[in-house]
Order: C-alpha cells, then sequence, then structure tokens
C-alpha cells in the first residue's frame, strides 16, 4: 500500500493525458490506498482517508465504471465515518446502492451497510443503528465465494460483531453473547491468512464475549473463554495498535476478576484487578484507570485488607478529581 501512495502522481499524469484510460487506474490507485488494511501497518490520517476517497470518487464520476463508483463511495462513506462526520456518513452510506444505471456489487452495498450501522450508533441512534446491523449481517451471509474473499471490505465476523455489540448496548444480552458466541466460532475456522485483514476482531469479540457472558451471571463460562481472549490480546497487535488494545484487555481483566469473585476465588480476582491496575498506568491504558482501581479496591475489601483497600480508593477519588477538573 505504501508503494501505491508513493506512485499516485503517474496514475494521475496518466488520467490528466488519457481521462478514459488513466481514470480508472487513478480510480483504482485511490481506492486502493484508502481501503481498511491489515492492523499491523500504519494507517493514514482520516484526513487524508477522505481527501483520497473524495478523489476517487471525482474520477469514477468522470468514467463508466460505475462498480469502481459504488466502491469508492463505500470508501468514501467510511472514511466520513473515521473522520467524526457521522450524519454524512450514513447519506455517503445511502448513496452506494443509488448511483444511476448501476448494480453494486455485493461486497460494496454490504459494506455500506455495516458503514451505515456504525454512523447510526456513533450519532446515538442505537435502536436504528441495530435494525441496520442485523440487515447487513443478511447481507454479509448472502455474499459469494468470491465477494467474500474481498475482507478489506468488512466481513461476516465484523458484521456480527457490531450486531452483537448494538444488540448489548440496547439491553438485548442473550441475543448478544449469541452472535459473540456466533462470530467466535467463525473467526476459529479462518486460517491465518483469512485472519490478517479482521485482525482486531478477534481479540475485540472474544473480549466483548467475556463481558456479555459476565453480565448475563454465567461466569464459569466466562472463565473458560478468558485464556483465549487474553491471548489474542498478545502479539503483534498488541505492539501496533496499543491505544485499542490495552484498554480491551483491561476491561477484560476487570471482568475476569468480577467473575473469579463472584465464583469464591478471591485470590485469583485479586491477581487479575492487579494486573489491569498495572496496565492502566501505562500511557495507553490511562482511560480505563478507574474502574481498575474500583475492581481492585472492591477485592481488597471483600479480602479484609482495610489498609490497602483505603489506599487504593483514595488514588481512585484523586484521579476522578483529576478528571472533573480537565473537562470543560
Amino acid at each position: 500500500m505504501g508503494i501505491v501512495r508513493i506512485l499516485l502522481p503517474l496514475p494521475r499524469a496518466a488520467a490528466r493525458l488519457s481521462p478514459e484510460k488513466g481514470g480508472p487506474l487513478l480510480g483504482a490507485a485511490l481506492s486502493y490506498c484508502v481501503t481498511p488494511s491489515w492492523a499491523g501497518l500504519r494507517s493514514p490520517s482520516p484526513a487524508r482517508r477522505l481527501a483520497w476517497a473524495e478523489e476517487a470518487v471525482a474520477v469514477y464520476r468522470a468514467t463508466a465504471d460505475t462498480d469502481g463508483l459504488s466502491r469508492a463511495l463505500a470508501l468514501r462513506a467510511h472514511a466520513l465515518l473515521l473522520s467524526g462526520r457521522h450524519e454524512e456518513a450514513c447519506t455517503a452510506a445511502d448513496e452506494v446502492t443509488a448511483v444511476p444505471g448501476a448494480r453494486p456489487s455485493p461486497a460494496p452495498a454490504a459494506f455500506a451497510g455495516l458503514v451505515r450501522a456504525q454512523a447510526l450508533a456513533a450519532a446515538g441512534r442505537v435502536e436504528d443503528a441495530v435494525a441496520a446491523a442485523h440487515a447487513c449481517v443478511a447481507a454479509y451471509r448472502g455474499l459469494s465465494a468470491a465477494d467474500r474473499r474481498d475482507r478489506a471490505l468488512g466481513s461476516l465476523p465484523g458484521a456480527l460483531r457490531t450486531y452483537a455489540l448494538l444488540l448489548g448496548a440496547v439491553g438485548r444480552t442473550e441475543e448478544s453473547v449469541a452472535g459473540y458466541e456466533e462470530c467466535a466460532a467463525l473467526l476459529a475456522a479462518l486460517s491465518l491468512r483469512e485472519l490478517t485483514q479482521i485482525e482486531l476482531v478477534r481479540p475485540q469479540v472474544l473480549a466483548e464475549l467475556v463481558a456479555g457472558l459476565r453480565e448475563s451471571g454465567r461466569h464459569q463460562d466466562a472463565l473458560g473463554v478468558g485464556p483465549e481472549a487474553r491471548e489474542a490480546l498478545r502479539g503483534p497487535v498488541a505492539w501496533t495498535v496499543p491505544e485499542v488494545v490495552l484498554p480491551l484487555r483491561i476491561r477484560l481483566l476487570v471482568d475476569l476478576a468480577h467473575c473469579h469473585r463472584a465464583t469464591g476465588d478471591p485470590v485469583e480476582a485479586r491477581a487479575c484487578a492487579e494486573e489491569a491496575v498495572a496496565d492502566g498506568r501505562r500511557p495507553a491504558g490511562a482511560g480505563a484507570l478507574s474502574s481498575a482501581l474500583a475492581c481492585l479496591a472492591d477485592i481488597l475489601g471483600d479480602l479484609g485488607e482495610a489498609d490497602k483497600e483505603a489506599g487504593v480508593r483514595r488514588e481512585l477519588a484523586a484521579l476522578d478529581a483529576d478528571f472533573t477538573a480537565d473537562r470543560p
């Protein structure tokens, strides 16, 4: 992808010299640059990604390639979502299936549906997002084998994870857990090559499954998933996107600590909570430190270690006071 970005001046020059032949080449290069990539690769900034997507849409509008235009529109919708422009992302996603005279490929249409569901959720329209995510899952289930290979435009596991997350947000916990369990089973059946484009989905699904099982009161089941979830949060993905992985790991450890506490194992509960606090003291985990400290304080109280509990609660109170003071 980096080489394509560096060589973009070449297809731009070709498009100027011969729009009929060079335009589709430039559109394809721009679409390639803006397509979601493997988590191990450094992604362009949202602004850069959006600029490329806008240029790709403009290029394809000047050609007869309606399939390329549909794909570029879907990527533009995703770029708007990453830029925090949620309502615009919804509108852009709807454009994918409204290209005049076009019959969009199933993969871009399904991806646009996924973007729409996530944008609706980010805009606070969660019930609408649940319906959109349900339709999106159905769209991905209907993709042919060839279309499913285009994992850069989303996947059934990614769509299921979004749907399960939204079901949990509206209190439909049992359905959410069932969605996560199906998603985890699908991910377990994928090869390493197939997992590369959706590398972040597996740790997210497993950690969120543990949270759902805990909320459902299925503490032993949550502890059963715990080792696999912890393993998924190690390795290259932890090094390349610590700002995503570390808060997820802290939440997982807190959930496991509460499950150990509920099943009468305070020693393991304490070990998980202390590990969560240690991760929360790292820069990428600072936003989750408060929940880790609260968990540790509760467990120390269970163990009768009043002095240590009081010290942790003082630190928690100071942290919350600093957070309140920093708010505008």
